[in-house]
């Protein structure tokens, strides 16, 4: 959830987020290096004309200023692109045997939900919750009227499309963003890391009740989800 004045990320449920937000920590520590660094350099300029120094050729025509100006950029960007490389890794699919298969199905404006289960498949629709419907914990404009659940610390894939336009699955706990885009089948890898239950919106402007379509998904302990599967899997 995100809270009135809140300026940072959300707490991260999954490694992804986790990771995403080390990465921009460390992102950012590099920008203010760089930033600190070049300020420097044209203050110190800004000084020598000031003091009527000059500034020596030595800074605009030697071959070792102009090697360190393009190779110190290079190696930043380098090592910069090995962690993004592991976000990647974590976001998309993995080199692993999945516990859970979701699919989820955009349509204007509801989510449609199906498991996987072997030779079974459970399926069912999510709409937004109507106001008179709204009781005990339900947040107004938030909630469905049926969860997406998720087991707890299962390797989870999760594949996405759209029956009609583009739609986007965004849980900002999780850290997955993925569109939803008729005739194609996005991917993504999810392990939720804590109970609970987490809320997301479609984030593509897909027609008139866009902001009528928000996701809430139920993370629970492994014996509640297969609870939950087989009540829904009889009924």
């Amino acid at each position: 959830m995100v809270w009135d004045k809140q300026m940072t990320f959300h707490d991260p449920v999954t490694d992804n987020l986790a990771y995403m937000i080390l990465y921009h920590g460390c992102v950012m520590a590099v920008c203010a290096g760089v930033l600190t660094v070049v300020f420097s350099g044209f203050a110190y300029i800004m000084y020598l004309g000031l003091v009527g120094g000059g500034f020596s050729s030595s800074y605009t025509s030697s071959d070792l200023a102009e090697t360190l100006w393009t190779l110190i950029p290079m190696i930043i960007l380098l090592v910069l692109c090995f962690p993004s490389l592991t976000l990647l890794y974590y976001g998309a699919l993995r080199c692993s045997e999945y516990e859970v298969n979701l699919k989820v199905t955009a349509h204007q404006w509801y989510w449609q939900y199906e498991y996987q289960l072997g030779a079974a498949e459970l399926s069912f629709e999510s709409y937004l919750l109507p106001v008179e419907d709204i009781k005990g914990g339900a947040l107004l404009y938030m909630d469905v009227d049926k969860r997406c659940v998720l087991p707890l610390g299962k390797l989870i894939r999760v594949l996405f499309t759209s029956e009609d336009v583009v739609h986007s699955w965004f849980i900002p706990s999780f850290g997955v963003k993925n569109d939803c885009i008729p005739g194609r089948v996005g991917s993504a890898s999810v392990v939720a890391k804590e109970v609970g239950v987490f809320y997301g919106f479609c984030t593509e402007l897909c027609g008139v009740l866009h902001s009528e379509m928000p996701i809430a998904v139920e993370v629970v302990p492994n014996f509640s989800y297969e609870e939950w599967l087989t009540t829904n899997l009889d009924s």
